[in-house]
């Protein structure tokens, strides 16, 4: 298996010494994505989103919580949440916040099942509410309900525990159609960036991204695929292949067919360049581990040095478990 890895995966940066050739690289990286991920393939796609509101908005310190239900493909609908601060700004920074694992998007918006603010924060030490977070320093904040988590599983996992995804059968269900949990959670992301750009309160220059562990997966290629984002925050996520998704047991949502023969996951950040990127890795994070973490610090500093956008790129490592840090990542998303 590791003569494999040595075998196949790609080095696109390797010989690169100039900024021409690494922006034509990170081109070449980001219509490989696309591809790969084929969200073009996606089936019965809608192109005119009309999104319906689901229940009252629930007023809280600081910020407004909406929940939502948008068609975007036939017979399937997205369910996301709206967060706005109740001070009104004009020009306010959009962004994308996408989960992890855990129960859903309910994890980041520090609300229980009802809807309502909860009084026990079950396991929200890892994800830190980061979309209030984000809503309460002025940003306009969308979270959606990723395929596969919280209210977005299978019929038959909703009344398992909260925490059960559907990952592994919708895995399998799409591999045979070409399609994956990633691509479908992409192209969420996606829905999400175009829903954002049409609010009347938003700095279409501006718009951001953030995600923790599988979040940051999808924040991740979402970014690369979508020039839309002008920032991307990618937390608990940044490593190699090598010593993280291929080293131990990972959901099958961090599986796609084909993504080495493109890149390591620090060539997929590097082509982000020259966009502001900022990385949240933990020393203590045993899922992504420092070292490696550091590794791919390393190889992304060096891409970003060379297109001449260094002060573009922050580096978090904080002194944690895979968690979201919002030392740094809370204000670079909302100045």
């Amino acid at each position: 298996m590791n003569g494999l890895y040595d075998a196949v995966l790609a080095k696109p940066y390797e010989n690169v010494n100039d900024s021409k050739s690494a922006l034509q690289i990170g081109e070449r990286i980001k219509q490989q994505t696309r591809a790969l991920l084929a969200i073009d393939r996606i089936p019965n796609k809608t192109f005119d989103f009309e999104p319906v509101a689901t229940g009252r908005p629930l007023v809280y310190k600081g910020y407004t919580l909406q929940k939502y239900s948008v068609e975007i493909c036939k017979d399937l609908k997205m369910l996301y949440y709206m967060l706005e601060p109740n001070t009104a700004v004009e020009n306010a920074p959009g962004v994308v916040a996408l989960c992890g694992h855990g129960y859903g998007v309910r994890q980041i918006l520090n609300i229980s099942k009802s809807g309502h603010k909860k009084r026990i924060n079950y396991l929200d030490n890892y994800q830190k509410n980061f979309a209030v977070e984000l809503a309460k320093r002025g940003c306009i904040v969308i979270a959606p309900e990723l395929f596969g988590f919280g209210e977005a599983r299978l019929k038959k996992d909703l009344i398992k525990p909260f925490y059960i995804s559907s990952c592994d059968e919708l895995s399998h269900h799409l591999l045979p159609y070409g399609l994956t949990v990633a691509a479908m959670r992409v192209y969420q992301a996606e829905v999400c960036a175009q829903i954002l750009l049409k609010h009347k309160r938003i700095n279409k220059e501006k718009l951001s991204c953030m995600g923790i562990s599988g979040g940051g997966l999808t924040a991740l290629y979402a970014g690369v695929i979508e020039d839309s984002f002008k920032k991307i925050v990618i937390s608990g996520y940044v490593n190699t292949f090598r010593d993280s998704i291929l080293s131990r047991w990972h959901c099958p949502d961090n599986y796609i067919p084909g993504i080495m023969k493109i890149g390591e996951i620090y060539d997929f950040a590097s082509s982000l360049a020259p966009r502001e990127l900022l990385i949240e890795s933990g020393k203590k994070d045993k899922l992504f581990p420092i070292d490696a973490s550091e590794k791919a610090h390393e190889n992304i500093k060096r891409i970003y040095k060379l297109v001449g956008v260094e002060n573009k790129l922050v580096i978090d490592v904080f002194d944690g478990k895979h968690s979201v840090s919002g030392s740094k990542s809370f204000d670079f998303l909302s100045k």
